[in-house]
């Protein structure tokens, strides 16, 4: 067994099996991979990987097993159990690439300039790289960590990350790996809140995981929790309005999109590359080749050059204007930018929700005003480069008129 000092959860224990997984090189990659993209450029502190967050996701999976062990009427979260689960939370992230979402954005936006990319499976690309990881080059040893205990570990990790359960075990773990309230959201807000230096995404996650339970295949509180979870939401809400959809974070990241695109349609870049190639894939390379990708390093490693309309839209707005901006991004060659921001945190749907329990189970939004009226958020800001200040200001007086005539 291993300790490793984490600024946020403090101890994290890791077993002989998982020392394996996070000392492999295609995990120990992400400790090269921001966690928040170009956030640090407004929040100094967030410079934190992927790798450290794994690490706390991890650890909240394991805590959240051993009280629902605890509370529920389940035979099959045993020790080994929870190290294979922890295991999973430790490779949820493994194929991301450079700048974590805002690389996805980046072959977003190449898609739309110069055709599909394959393997680009929009937000879910990650997903489905680090399972090609997974499978190519860390299969042996996994099966050789666990599968002396069970006959298919690389499946069900596999099915996990998809969110494809088999059985009873695969369900509860994708539940507590990814889910409206999981060990993944459940870390980065914490991990996030304390490197910007904020208290947005803070909530008592001592009392949340002790009274989390597992009943008839869904995860659940307890009712007498269900205010920690409302604060759950909340502190998620308000970390994606004030530090995710910061304007000037948004600016940044839409510029450094642009700037990767770029770097593809050169061929300096592959958009999806061979899983040999992996290793390469970490965030200082894509700054190395940007100082040469003019004026994107300039606005990504200066932070010159570039402007933003000092407005935020709203969808409506947006909508009205997008067709219009994305002309102009196609004749300026990406020095006109609608950067559009878009988060749902909690949504109900059919056999996708968060349960109260109190004998029975009762849908979230069934139960709480706040799931109730907790909405999506949408904005959008338009970014430009200096140059271009003449060919944008139509574009802010129509936006101004419609900000006005919507208020």
């Amino acid at each position: 067994m291993k300790l490793i000092r984490d600024p946020v959860h403090g101890y994290i224990e890791l077993d002989d099996k998982l020392v394996s997984v996070v000392s492999d090189p295609y995990f120990q990659r992400l400790r090269y991979i921001t966690q928040t993209g170009l956030a640090y450029l407004v929040y100094p502190g967030m410079t934190h990987s992927r790798f450290e967050h794994s690490l706390g996701a991890m650890f909240l999976a394991s805590e959240f097993l051993r009280y629902i062990r605890r509370n529920s009427e389940v035979d099959f979260i045993s020790e080994d159990y929870i190290s294979l689960v922890s295991a999973v939370a430790l490779l949820h992230d493994v194929g991301h690439m450079p700048f974590s979402h805002t690389y996805e954005n980046a072959l977003e936006t190449y898609s739309k300039i110069y055709g599909k990319v394959e393997g680009y499976s929009g937000r879910k690309t990650h997903v489905e790289l680090g399972i090609k990881l997974i499978e190519e080059e860390m299969s042996s040893a996994l099966e050789k960590a666990f599968g002396n205990t069970f006959s298919d570990p690389v499946g069900f990790i596999k099915r996990v990350l998809r969110e494809s359960p088999r059985n009873k075990e695969e369900r509860l773990a994708a539940l507590v790996i990814s889910n409206f309230i999981d060990a993944d959201r459940g870390d980065y807000l914490l991990r996030d809140s304390y490197h910007a230096g904020v208290e947005y995404g803070i909530y008592d996650v001592e009392r949340l995981k002790r009274f989390l339970v597992f009943v008839d295949g869904k995860l659940a509180v307890f009712k007498k929790a269900k205010p920690i979870v409302e604060h759950f939401l909340l502190a998620r809400m308000y970390m994606y309005q004030n530090v995710y959809f910061h304007s000037v974070v948004g600016m940044y990241n839409a510029i450094l999109a642009q700037g990767m695109a770029k770097l593809f349609a050169s061929g300096k870049l592959e958009p999806i590359p061979d899983v040999k190639d992996f290793l390469n894939y970490v965030d200082f390379r894509v700054l190395n080749l940007l100082k040469d990708q003019e004026p994107f390093g300039e606005g990504v490693i200066y932070r010159r050059g570039w402007k933003r309309v000092k407005v935020d839209l709203n969808e409506d707005c947006a909508n009205q204007i997008r067709e219009k901006v994305e002309d102009l991004t196609k004749a300026s060659e990406g020095l006109i930018i609608l950067h559009e921001f878009r988060d749902v945190p909690y949504k109900e749907r059919e056999n996708e929700a968060f349960y109260v329990y109190d004998g029975e189970l009762h849908e979230l939004s069934k139960v709480s005003q706040i799931a109730r009226s907790i909405s999506d958020i949408k904005k959008a800001v338009i970014v430009y480069h200096s140059s271009y200040e003449s060919s944008v200001s139509p574009i802010v007086k129509e936006v101004v008129e419609c900000l006005r005539t919507k208020a």
